[in-house]
């Protein structure tokens, strides 16, 4: 059980980006692609290894989260040839 509410926020994201920096209070998004191309990409680099893109399929949700109590930071989404479905807690 938790022990505080938690807003929801859901958008559909077409032909643009969005990036999640902790200061939005994101602990856990889902991402869907429902046409075109899209990707997630973290910014966080381990030793000499950074981040790349992840590309999405069509109809095949990801989840990325954290910690109940940690946000998730700077994580960038990016539809610019497609459509994302994105919900956010």
């Amino acid at each position: 059980m938790f022990d505080k509410a938690q807003k929801i926020f859901t958008t559909t994201l077409t032909a643009g980006t969005l990036t999640i920096i902790a200061e939005y209070g994101v602990t856990a998004v889902s991402l869907k692609l429902t046409a075109g191309a899209g990707t997630y990409q973290g910014t966080k680099q381990l030793g000499t290894i950074v981040s790349t893109p992840n590309a999405l399929v069509v109809d095949k949700p990801v989840v990325v989260s954290s910690e109940q109590s940690k946000y998730i930071d700077e994580l960038i989404i990016d539809a610019t040839g497609g459509t994302i479905e994105i919900i956010a807690r």
